[in-house]
């Protein structure tokens, strides 16, 4: 296990590409979080092996058998009333492992159309859609699973069409609730573009780890994302207050360092497990907070939080995630193992029934 960590951590030191990510890839909503739990612990909760459907759309590594007939279901109020919807139904198989079938889809409203002279000449909409089917199995202490996805997105009269691929592969130790992956993601191709130039699907390394603490109720985890990437810095050229060069007056232009580019690589989520009941989420992504909040006032930019409640033998959760001072996404969600519909009890003579 430690020469495969120093494997990694070897290869995203050295590996060194210049170049921002964002307008260099189409499909990039596939980077937004599926459910509320996923979207209060910062983003890209890929490392934890639980009953949660939203943790198996994100890693199909972590599909298993405890998720066997669950439907989760989400709505997110997004940022200027962008609409997200989610859904995702797992089933498993002895022998032959554990699919899950998923929609997610982005609607971004209605807007105006108009001419040169801008006369309104009618109304268009735009939205994307990412249709996936998934599949996790489980070897000894290893989990294994792969996530095949047709993308389909509509901006009035432009279509576009792509098909992608997630491989991820886990580790875990169940006695010390521990828990590693990797995950290879959107490996994919642009069937339709646009227009004439055909775009990159946005491919991914993400690496994590999660812990829960003995007779304690934190879980925590640290994801490692974009590691095929080096650089993530991005200095804003219209930066309110810029520096200048004491002796020639020219505009110095900041720079990101070696420390803050290493942290815009990790989110960092933590959970404190009451129950399996209740539950209270907290999360950290530094390079949303570097990348969206304001020079002088940060706030609460980059964070985010929730919480889980089971009630009735539903889970329900609600998701906030920080991208502006004052300006957040609302997550809603809902679980629920349709297997409970099926169950019937025969309640003993003075026992209650529920």
């Amino acid at each position: 296990m430690r020469q495969v960590i120093s494997f990694f951590v070897l290869w995203f030191v050295g590996y060194n590409a210049y170049g921002q990510l964002g307008g260099t890839r189409s499909f990039a909503f596939l980077s937004l979080d599926p459910t509320a739990r996923m979207a209060s612990l910062g983003s890209n909760y890929i490392s934890v092996k639980d009953k949660d459907p939203g943790v198996g759309y994100l890693n199909p590594a972590m599909l298993n058998k405890d998720m066997n007939q669950t439907l989760a279901l989400n709505y997110s109020n997004y940022l200027a009333d962008i609409n997200n919807g989610f859904a995702s139904y797992v089933k498993h198989y002895d022998s032959l492992g554990t699919f899950s079938g998923s929609i997610m889809y982005i609607n971004y409203g209605k807007f105006e159309e108009t001419d040169v002279t801008g006369q309104i000449t009618g109304s268009f909409t735009a939205s994307d859609y990412n249709f996936q089917v998934g599949w996790g199995r489980e070897y000894k202490d290893f989990t294994y699973g792969a996530n095949v996805k047709f993308l389909y997105s509509v901006y009035e009269k432009y279509v576009a069409t792509a098909g992608a691929i997630d491989l991820g592969g886990a580790w875990h130790r169940p006695k010390k609730k521990l828990t590693a992956t990797l995950l290879l993601k959107n490996i994919g191709y642009n069937f339709i573009p646009y227009q004439d130039v055909r775009e990159k699907v946005p491919f991914e390394i993400q690496a994590g780890i999660s812990k829960k603490l003995e007779h304690n109720p934190l879980q925590f985890s640290i994801v490692m994302h974009d590691i095929q990437k080096w650089d993530l810095g991005y200095v804003n050229p219209n930066k309110r207050y810029k520096k200048s060069d004491l002796e020639t007056g020219q505009e110095q232009l900041d720079e990101v360092g070696f420390g803050d580019n290493l942290l815009r690589h990790f989110i960092f989520g933590a959970e404190l497990v009451f129950s399996e009941n209740f539950q209270v989420r907290f999360g950290y992504n530094h390079q949303r907070r570097k990348e969206l909040a304001p020079e002088n006032r940060q706030l609460m930019t980059g964070f985010s939080w929730g919480v889980g409640m089971g009630i009735k033998r539903f889970m329900i959760a609600y998701g906030n995630s920080s991208y502006f001072p004052g300006i957040s996404a609302h997550y809603f969600s809902v679980s629920k193992n349709l297997s409970d519909f099926k169950r019937k009890k025969i309640a003993r003579p003075g026992t209650p029934q529920f």
